[in-house]
C-alpha cells in the first residue's frame, strides 16, 4: 500500500522526489510535529509544484495551528488552490477562533466564481462554528443559503443544526428540522439522533426522548453509549435515580456496554442520594465487568464520603490510591476535596496535615487549596494564620480570585473584624479583581450588625459603580436601619428599593416585623403582618414567634388565640422555640405549672424528630386547658 502511495505522488514531484517525500511524509502522522516536517520541504527551496501538496501542506499547517505560515504558503504560493484548499485554512482559522480572517476566506471564495464556489464541507464547516458559540439562526441562514446556490444539505449539516438547536434549548425546531429531513429523504444517524435525545433529556421531556430510542429502533440504527449515558445523566440530574437504573438495565439488555463515563454518573447520583455503600459496591462491580476507575470515579466517591460524614474512608480511599493499590493516581482535587471536608467539621489542624502530605508527594497545591484553608481558619477564628496562608499563597506566584477574596472578606465579617475584611476589599478591586454583590453585602451586613450605619450607606452608595443592589442588600440595611431605631431612614430605604423595582421577599417584611415588635411598636407590626399575607407570603415561625412575644407584653391573650389559630389554619411546622413562647404566652394568672408542664413532653418528642404541627398543640392544650377554648376550627 505504501510504495502505490509513493507512486502515484512521485509523478507530481521534479527530480529528488524521494527526499521530499521522505522529509514530507511523516505530516500525514499526527502525532509527529507536523509543522516543523512541512517546514522543511519549503527550507529545502523545493517550489510547491501542485495543488496537491500545496492541500497537503495547507492541512499539516492548519491542524498542527501553524495558521500564520499556513497562510502566507496560500498567498505566496504559484501552485493553484481549489475548494480543499480553502476549506482547511477556514477550519483551522476558526478553530483558533480568527474569526476575520476566515470570513475574509470565505467572502473571496464567493468571488471568484463557480470553480471556487463553497460546497457543502465549507458550509458545514462554518455553520458548526456558528453553532458552538451560540449563534444558531445565523447557521440556519446559511442553511438556507445553501439551498440557494444548488448544494442540497446532507445528514451531517441537518445534525450539525439539530445539535444548534438543541444545545442552546431550542429542541423543538430541532424536531422541525428533524422532521424535515424525512420529507426530503435524508436519512438520520446516531449523531442526529443522539443530539435530539440530549435536548429532550435537558428539557426533562423525558416521553420524547424515549420515544426517539424506539424509532431509532424501528429504523434500524443501534442507540450507542453515548445515546444512553446522556439518557442516565440527565435523568440523575432531575433526581429520577431509579428511572436512571431502569435505563442502564435496558442498556445492557440491548447488547451496548456502559463506560466509564456511564458509570461515572450513576455512582455520583448514588452519592447525592446519601446511598455510600451502595456507591462503593457499584464500583466494585465496575472493576469485576474490566472496566478502569478513573480519577472523576474516585473523587467523586471521595466526595459523597465526606458529605456523609465518613472523612476517614475518604481519606482511606486516597491513601490506597496514592500507594497503587487502585487503578490511578489521584490529583489535586481528589486532596481537597478532603480538605474542604475536615474544614467543614472544623478539623483545620487535619486539614493542614493534609495540605502538608500534598506537597510531599510532589502535588502542586493550587489556589483551591489555599482557599479552602483560608476559609477554615476563619471559621475558627484563626485569623492571623489564615493572613499568613494568603500571603504565601502570593508568594508562590499563585494569584487569589474573585472566590478567595470572598471567602476571606466573607470569614473577617462573620468574625466582626470589618476593617480588615474592608481592606481585603480594597485590595481586591487595586489588583483588578470583579468585585461581586455578595462580597458587597457581606460587608454591609456586617457594618450594619457594628451599628455603623453611615459606613454602611456610604459602601452602598459607592457600590452603584460595581454591581446593582439586590432585595439583600435593602434587607441588610433597614433592618441595620431599625436596629439603631431610625425608622424612617428604614421607610426611605423601602421606597429606594420599591422605585428601582425590587419588591420585598418573605426575609424582608420579617426583618420589620421583628424591628417593630421589638421596639414596642406592636402596631405596625400586624400591620406588616397583614401586608405581607396580602403579598402572598406565608409567614415563617419566626415572624409568628416575634408576634408571640410582643402579645405577651401586652397581655392580648384574645390576640394571642387567635394568631395560634392562624398558624394552625396555615399548618405552619413548629420548632422548640416557637413552643416555648406559645406555652408562656398561654400562662393563666401566673401560674406557669398549669401549662409549662407540658414543655419537656414537648421538646422530647421534638427532638426525636418527630416534630410537631400547630393543630397537634392545639389539641393537646385543649385536652388540658379547656377553659382556653383551643380547639382548633
Amino acid at each position: 500500500m505504501g510504495s502505490m502511495f509513493t507512486w502515484g505522488l512521485e509523478a507530481f514531484f521534479p527530480n529528488n522526489f524521494r527526499g521530499i517525500y521522505q522529509t514530507f511524509f511523516p505530516c500525514l502522522n499526527r502525532n509527529s510535529p507536523q509543522n516543523l516536517h512541512a517546514a522543511r520541504i519549503l527550507k529545502l527551496g523545493h517550489p510547491v509544484p501542485n495543488t496537491h501538496l500545496l492541500n497537503l501542506l495547507i492541512k499539516s499547517l492548519s491542524s498542527s495551528r501553524n495558521l500564520p505560515r499556513a497562510l502566507r504558503l496560500f498567498r505566496r504560493t504559484s501552485a493553484k488552490p481549489d475548494v480543499s484548499t480553502y476549506n482547511s485554512l477556514i477550519r483551522g482559522l476558526l478553530k483558533e477562533r480568527m474569526t476575520r480572517e476566515a470570513v475574509e476566506l470565505w467572502e473571496e471564495m464567493k468571488k471568484r466564481g463557480q470553480e471556487f464556489s463553497p460546497n457543502i464541507v465549507t458550509y458545514t464547516t462554518i455553520m458548526g462554528f456558528l453553532c458552538k458559540n451560540g449563534r444558531v439562526e445565523k447557521a440556519l441562514n446559511l442553511f438556507d443559503e445553501m439551498r440557494e446556490r444548488g448544494t442540497e444539505p446532507d445528514v451531517v449539516v441537518y445534525t450539525v443544526v439539530i445539535s444548534g438547536f438543541c444545545d442552546m434549548g431550542l429542541v423543538d425546531k430541532g424536531l422541525e428540522l428533524f422532521g424535515e429531513m424525512g420529507s426530503r429523504g435524508v436519512s438520520p444517524n446516531v449523531v442526529t439522533f443522539s443530539a435530539l435525545i440530549h435536548g429532550f433529556c435537558k428539557a426533562g421531556r423525558w416521553k420524547e426522548a424515549t420515544g426517539l430510542l424506539s424509532e431509532m429502533a424501528e429504523k434500524g440504527i443501534k442507540p450507542d453509549v453515548f445515546i444512553y449515558t446522556s439518557l442516565i445523566d440527565a435523568l440523575c440530574k432531575d433526581g429520577k435515580g431509579k428511572q436512571a437504573m431502569r435505563m442502564l438495565g435496558l442498556m445492557v439488555e440491548k447488547g451496548e456496554e456502559p463506560n466509564t463515563t456511564t458509570y461515572n454518573v450513576l455512582i455520583n447520583q448514588l452519592c447525592k442520594e446519601g446511598l455510600i455503600d451502595d456507591a462503593v459496591k457499584f464500583l466494585e462491580k465496575m472493576v469485576q465487568k474490566g472496566k478502569s476507575p478513573d480519577v472523576v470515579t474516585y473523587n467523586t466517591l471521595i466526595t459523597g464520603l465526606c458529605e456523609a460524614e465518613k472523612i476517614n474512608d475518604a481519606v482511606k480511599l486516597l491513601e490506597e490510591m496514592l500507594e497503587g493499590r487502585r487503578t490511578c493516581k489521584p490529583d489535586a482535587r481528589s486532596f481537597n476535596t478532603i480538605i474542604h471536608g475536615f474544614c467543614r467539621r472544623g478539623n483545620i489542624n487535619q486539614a493542614l496535615n493534609m495540605y502538608e502530605m500534598m506537597a510531599k508527594r510532589g502535588y502542586d497545591c493550587n489556589s483551591m487549596t489555599y482557599t479552602l484553608l483560608i476559609g477554615g481558619l476563619l471559621k475558627i477564628q484563626k485569623a492571623s494564620r489564615a493572613r499568613d496562608l494568603h500571603k504565601e499563597m502570593i508568594r508562590k506566584g499563585l494569584e487569589p480570585n474573585s472566590f478567595t477574596y470572598s471567602t476571606i472578606i466573607n470569614g473577617f465579617c462573620n468574625m466582626g473584624l470589618v476593617d480588615v475584611a474592608e481592606g481585603y476589599l480594597r485590595e481586591m478591586k487595586h489588583r483588578g479583581i470583579s468585585v461581586d454583590l455578595f462580597d458587597y453585602n457581606a460587608l454591609l451586613d456586617a457594618m450594619c450588625r457594628k451599628r455603623m450605619m453611615d459606613r454602611a450607606m456610604n459602601l452602598f452608595h459607592e457600590m452603584g459603580d460595581y454591581c446593582k443592589p439586590d432585595v439583600i442588600t435593602f434587607t441588610t440595611l433597614i433592618d441595620g436601619a431599625c436596629r439603631i431605631g431610625n425608622f424612617e431612614h428604614a421607610k426611605e430605604l423601602l421606597g429606594d428599593m420599591l422605585e428601582r423595582g425590587l419588591s420585598p421577599d418573605s426575609i424582608t417584611y420579617g426583618t420589620w416585623i421583628n424591628r417593630f415588635a421589638k421596639s414596642g411598636q406592636l402596631e405596625e407590626a400586624k400591620k406588616v403582618f397583614e401586608q405581607m399575607i396580602t403579598s402572598g407570603f406565608s409567614p415563617d415561625v419566626v415572624a409568628y414567634d416575634t408576634l408571640f412575644h410582643g402579645l405577651r407584653k401586652k397581655g392580648e391573650m384574645g390576640e394571642i388565640i387567635d394568631l395560634l389559630r392562624h398558624m394552625a389554619a396555615n399548618n405552619v411546622a413548629l420548632d422548640f422555640q416557637v413552643v416555648s413562647t406559645i406555652l408562656k404566652c398561654l400562662t393563666i394568672d401566673g401560674d406557669d405549672s398549669t401549662i409549662l408542664k407540658y414543655l419537656p413532653s414537648f421538646s422530647k418528642e421534638m427532638s426525636k424528630g418527630d416534630g410537631l404541627s400547630c393543630h397537634e398543640l392545639m389539641n393537646e392544650l385543649h385536652k388540658s386547658c379547656p377553659e382556653l377554648q383551643l380547639q382548633p376550627a
